[in-house]
């Protein structure tokens, strides 16, 4: 029932790891628990919903974060800190966008000072680029700051169960007009406003959002009339993590039977079956590198005028260098070509890392891609030696009685759930009841224990 818990025993102390994204951060996230509990701790996976609760409930020892204010005030988190560690690894995407993640790590814009920094002890991030932007920021000390690679990369370190791949995989970026919250339009353009040079140029407005998310799902509509209709071929499409999967259904009706719509597999067990993977922009350009599954970017057949609404220059993170090195056709014509080669398992990746020195600086510089240990292992090690270090040491056994309540109370939840309420905690937040991505990682673990050996 309690698949959120990664038990080692009653003595153990306890780390809570705030997930902020079930799809997106869930999977790595009990790699990292399960190499806690080889080191002696038990882990509670939290989420937007739960975490704060979780936090009181099982008061642990540290606190692993994905955002500086992702889980208190900054008068909470200053009286928690003195009895718990917090530390912070950055969920969010490539990290090459300087003035958006300086922002993201220190927990809002600069009127915000370091109310949630000087509660931090440790901050990780993927590549040595970050690290020197928030130490050159002055919001950590440099040797507070380590560059350890990315957790969900580590489940790319071992394939050689994936065998032979093919099908077409493909994923949506359509956040400028379908939100996962459902907010309203006029609240998204007044937020907007103030997201120049990281959605839009400095010049311009969330309507530019607006125009690029309409023209990539216009163009996969004209691709999926020519697949589905005409030429009768299947494709695996996912939708993206911020989007609304009802509005999302629309595909799976219009292209049915030719169109399956996955949400549920976890990203790497999805990715790593296929030929290659259609998209418009998302940091798993990354993940089409190490995972050697080639991509195909939409962004040529609409440049010239997506250069007036995203310019590549301001916008590197959707727009940048980085997609180069992925397929971009410029006709219909050419995209349709490369989509039957990807489909037929005989299309290769555009470049590698080995081919490209320049590839090779980007990967590390800003993704740590490769280490030589499983992030995982490493971050664990880290946490581990953290509270180790402590001059305060606040432990106290595992509340028995707690557990106890909280089993309790997670099964009468379950049990009253409405059936839309468990479709949207499904979707976004890792519930206690969720088995899925444990499994995933249960059944991968041996392979990077293997490797940390």
């Amino acid at each position: 029932m309690l698949n959120n818990i990664i038990f080692n025993s009653f003595s153990s102390k306890t780390v809570l790891i705030h997930c902020d994204h079930k799809r997106r951060d869930s999977g790595s996230a009990f790699l990292i628990a399960f190499f806690l509990r080889k080191l002696g701790y038990n882990t509670i996976l939290g989420s937007r919903l739960t975490s704060k609760s979780l936090y009181y409930l099982f008061r642990p020892e540290l606190v692993l974060l994905t955002h500086p204010g992702g889980l208190f005030t900054p008068e909470e988190m200053e009286e928690a800190a003195k009895h718990t560690v917090f530390v912070l690894l950055h969920p969010e995407s490539s990290g090459m966008l300087k003035h958006a993640m300086i922002d993201h790590m220190r927990g809002g814009d600069a009127s915000i000072g370091n109310a949630y920094t000087k509660n931090i002890s440790k901050v990780f991030t993927w590549g040595e680029q970050l690290k020197d932007w928030v130490v050159g920021a002055k919001l950590y000390p440099k040797e507070s700051v380590e560059a350890i690679g990315c957790p969900r990369y580590d489940f790319y370190l071992d394939d050689s169960g994936h065998g032979s791949r093919s099908g077409l995989a493909m994923m949506s970026s359509f956040t400028g007009i379908t939100t996962f919250d459902n907010r309203n339009v006029f609240l998204l353009l007044d937020q907007g406003r103030n997201l120049g040079g990281t959605y839009y140029s400095v010049k311009g407005g969330y309507e530019d959002l607006f125009w690029t998310s309409a023209a990539f799902a216009r163009v996969y509509l004209e691709f999926l009339d020519i697949w589905c209709f005409d030429l009768k071929l299947p494709v695996h499409f996912r939708s993206y993590t911020l989007e609304n999967f009802n509005d999302i259904l629309y595909f799976k009706e219009k292209y049915k039977p030719y169109l399956s719509l996955d949400k549920d597999t976890p990203f790497a067990g999805w990715l790593q079956k296929r030929g290659g993977n259609v998209f418009c922009y998302s940091s798993s350009v990354i993940e089409s590198i190490i995972s050697k599954v080639p991509y195909i970017c939409v962004q040529g057949l609409i440049e010239e005028r997506l250069e007036y609404h995203q310019p590549r220059k301001e916008l590197i993170d959707v727009r940048g260098e980085i997609y180069d090195y992925t397929y971009k056709p410029k006709s219909m014509e050419e995209f349709v070509d490369l989509a039957k080669k990807a489909n037929d398992g005989n299309l290769s990746l555009k470049a590698s890392p080995s081919n490209s020195p320049k590839l090779k600086k980007i990967l590390s510089d800003y993704f740590g891609y490769p280490k030589s240990e499983p992030s995982s292992f490493r971050l664990a090690k880290e946490i581990d030696a953290l509270i180790r270090d402590r001059k305060k040491n606040n432990h106290k056994s595992f509340p028995m009685t707690r557990l106890m309540e909280y089993t309790r109370s997670c099964y009468n939840l379950a049990l009253h759930l409405k059936p839309k309420m468990q479709k949207t905690l499904k979707d976004y937040h890792i519930m206690p009841w969720d088995r899925n991505d444990r499994a995933f990682a249960e059944e991968y673990f041996p392979k990077l224990e293997g490797i940390t050996k």
